[in-house]
């Protein structure tokens, strides 16, 4: 595969802590290629930017030609801008890539010193935001940049003013959690992850230059952001001290579970803790099935783990399937209720399946209180982090394979995604792999030690369901 080239346009840090150097590390570390074009070759210590050292608008020019004669641009990351002819020569710059462009607006060293001066400010306020895919500031950039300090008014004026989104850092506000507010036209979240007590250089340079090599290789931005700040938090993690500080560990290997942030919707959820009871960590075959004639015929054939969904019923219907479905199995089988948690509740199921979209509705302490198991649908990053923000009994991901049993915005997961979930997960949260699954898929999947695939029409639609089910049954009881 081709490797995708990130532009890099920023400053040079003469200690290689922060600036084109740490964007250049890591963009290598994400399997792309980075092409660095530097703006100003500052000085600065740990005792804060003594100057700005811009380069000749003519010399960024030139070296900008060059810097792109041999390859094609996936995505740009820009950080320090010195002065207003540099301004200008990047907006001409942006004008001739149409590919995601994330700006880390760098006014002036963390530790202080020599500041990007306000005519600077203004015009790129004015001329550059419409270009922006992703604006990255810290709390004091975004309140230097709008004169506001609420961050969510302050975000929602920059957007009114053409920026594409914003993404908010809050590493530096007095917390236990490191908190990221993510604002756009269609959607708003908060990442969070546990703080670290490290004086760390260049967090905001090599969040940004994850996020651009992340949109690079097509991820949605959703998922980029978390996928930076994972990588960002396994970096702290393993940060080396050198001198006064310490350097982020760059590194292509995979990250752990520990490294994965959460996210919520509102700002009072944040860090919020559910307790839901577990599962068995390999829950098997799992068919999804419309009636409780269907739970009794499947659970009569050895299913352990099964799913009730159902569509288009009164709330009567709903009250006699969910319970005629609860009479059929015994305390050997794992019910779950998709969607109707209150009557789940009120017959006592043995638990819940909930989609992202039904999160928003659901009383979640209500299920957690009434001491039902909990499974949440996840088919992105973005979503999986809001998955463990729950703390769910399981985790399931879909569509593995094209699906035709309902309508999906999602492309397919493939079998390869399926293993680094498990990998990722671990013992520490059961996963189901769902969507467009058969025997053969199934075949595929049970390689990976996925513990448990869903399936609906492999089983329902089968000329013979009995046949179809004792051989999945058999497969998924074998030793890989």
């Amino acid at each position: 595969m081709t490797k995708a080239a990130v532009l890099l346009i920023g400053g040079i840090d003469p200690q290689g802590c922060a600036g084109i150097m740490a964007d250049s590390q890591t963009v290598s570390a994400h399997g792309c290629h980075p092409v660095p074009l530097i703006t100003c070759l500052t000085q600065q210590t740990q005792e804060g930017l003594t100057d700005l050292g811009a380069l000749d608008a003519d010399q960024f020019m030139g070296q900008y030609q060059s810097a792109v004669a041999d390859f094609n641009i996936a995505a740009i990351k820009v950080g320090l801008i010195p002065n207003l002819d540099i301004a200008q020569v990047v907006l001409a710059i942006l004008k001739q890539h149409n590919v995601p462009v994330i700006w880390d607006p760098v006014l002036a060293c963390t530790s202080g010193g020599v500041l990007v001066s306000s005519e600077v400010q203004t015009y790129l306020l004015e001329q550059l935001l419409p270009e922006i895919t992703l604006l990255t500031p810290n709390t004091v950039e975004l309140s230097q940049l709008t004169q506001q300090d609420d961050q969510i008014e302050a975000s929602q004026y920059l957007l009114s003013t053409g920026l594409n989104g914003c993404l908010v850092k809050g590493g530096h506000v007095d917390s236990k959690w490191a908190t990221d507010y993510f604002i756009d036209h269609s959607h708003s979240f908060y990442c969070y992850a546990y703080k670290q007590a490290k004086n760390v250089r260049g967090t905001g340079c090599v969040l940004a230059a994850s996020i651009a090599s992340n949109m690079a290789m097509n991820h949605d931005i959703r998922d980029a952001i978390v996928l930076a700040k994972a990588y960002l938090t396994r970096g702290i993690r393993e940060a080396k001290k050198i001198g006064p500080y310490s350097t982020i560990a760059h590194s292509s290997d995979n990250f752990d579970l520990q490294d994965m942030p959460k996210l919520a919707y509102a700002k009072a959820f944040v860090g919020q803790q559910f307790n839901f009871p577990s599962c068995p960590q390999r829950l098997g075959i799992y068919p999804v099935v419309d009636s409780s004639d269907w739970i009794k015929k499947l659970t009569g054939e050895g299913i352990k783990t099964i799913q009730l969904r159902i569509k288009n019923a009164t709330e009567e219907q709903k009250h006699s399937e969910i319970q005629q479905a609860i009479n059929y199995c015994d305390d050997s089988i794992a019910l779950f209720v998709n969607d109707y948690w209150k009557i789940a509740i009120e017959h006592q199921a043995y638990g819940i399946h909930l989609g992202q979209e039904d999160l928003h509705d659901a009383k979640l302490i209500e299920i957690e209180q009434a001491g039902l198991r909990l499974g949440v649908s996840t088919h992105s990053y973005w979503e999986l982090a809001r998955a463990l923000a729950i703390n769910p009994s399981y985790i399931a991901l879909g569509p593995v394979f094209e699906t035709t049993s309902k309508i999906m915005p999602w492309t397919p997961q493939g079998v390869e995604r399926v293993k680094q979930w498990s990998r990722l997960l671990g013992d520490a949260y059961p996963l189901v792999a769902i969507g467009g699954i058969n025997q053969d898929r199934a075949e595929q999947l049970h390689k990976t030690g996925v513990g448990s695939v869903a399936m609906i029409s492999a089983i329902t639609e089968a000329e013979d369901y009995r046949k179809t089910t004792q051989g999945l049954l058999s497969l998924w009881n074998s030793v890989n």
